[in-house]
């Protein structure tokens, strides 16, 4: 086991505070009747999120299993059907990339006086696709700036990672080899596909290509906990600590979308 690192998210706020300002100083996009973009569009998305801690449940015994913030990136190509000049309906397939977390701290005492700072913990990368069906609404602001609210669901699938089994070992003075810790987790959500729902906003600027690129903040709720597993912590004359962890991958996010001008 290797001693817990600390998760530093400050620059992504950096970058997503010197991208929003970018966006919020350039030439509004033009009005869709007006421009030279037909009624549909594709585009490239890329979203980072911050998500919550895992749920952790203690069942049973004194450890404490825990989780740090997590975070997801996603990647996907979107497409744009625009309904009138002020809505349009946006499909995509995207494919995420999420990383899990958890540790334990063990008094020293109580393992023949190893440090047990984190001596439990592990991180781990999980997977999954999805497919958005979402409706955007256009709103156009007295200084010609214009702004997107958008709201819908994503249709979620991670069926083909596999289960996990996870371990933690000591080896004391007497060269005995002891398991302080098991884990047995399943990412899978049971080969189903779960439905998500997803709001946010966003601000366009059209660039001198005639593309545009368009920043804003995403959230997205869950009600399915996708990964489910179970955890135990045998530490050596000690009660053993028996507890849940599950993820649902709810989280907010930075999404930076870059939209191709269609020839008429």
């Amino acid at each position: 086991m290797t001693n817990c690192q600390k998760y530093r998210n400050s620059s992504f706020f950096c970058f997503a505070a010197s991208l929003t300002h970018f966006c919020l100083s350039q030439t509004p996009l033009p009005d869709i009747q007006n421009s030279e973009f037909k009624k549909s569009n594709l585009a490239i998305e890329v979203v980072a999120s911050i998500l919550p801690d895992a749920k952790i449940t203690r069942l049973e015994g004194n450890y404490e299993l825990r989780s740090h913030l997590q975070s997801s990136y996603d990647l996907g190509i979107n497409y744009l059907k625009y309904i009138n000049k002020s809505l349009r309906l946006s499909t995509g397939f995207h494919f995420i990339v999420g990383k899990r977390n958890f540790f334990a701290n063990i008094p020293s005492e109580d393992i023949n006086n190893w440090d047990g700072r984190n001596i439990i913990e592990n991180k781990e990368l999980w997977e999954a696709f999805r497919i958005q069906l979402l409706l955007e609404k256009k709103f156009s602001s007295k200084t010609k700036k214009e702004f997107l609210i958008k709201g819908g669901i994503n249709l979620r699938y991670s069926g083909f990672m596999i289960d996990e089994s996870i371990a933690g070992f000591l080896v004391y003075s007497n060269t005995q080899v002891v398991r302080i810790f098991r884990a047995e987790l399943s990412p899978r959500n049971n080969g189903n596909p779960w439905l998500t729902f997803l709001g946010g906003f966003s601000k366009s600027v059209l660039l001198n290509n005639q593309n545009s690129l368009s920043i804003g903040l995403n959230a997205e709720i869950s009600p399915t906990y996708f990964i489910k597993g179970s955890y135990e912590i045998t530490v050596p004359n000690k009660p053993i600590t028996t507890g849940t962890y599950k993820i649902n991958g709810a989280g907010l996010g930075l999404s930076v979308q870059y939209s191709f001008r269609s020839k008429k």
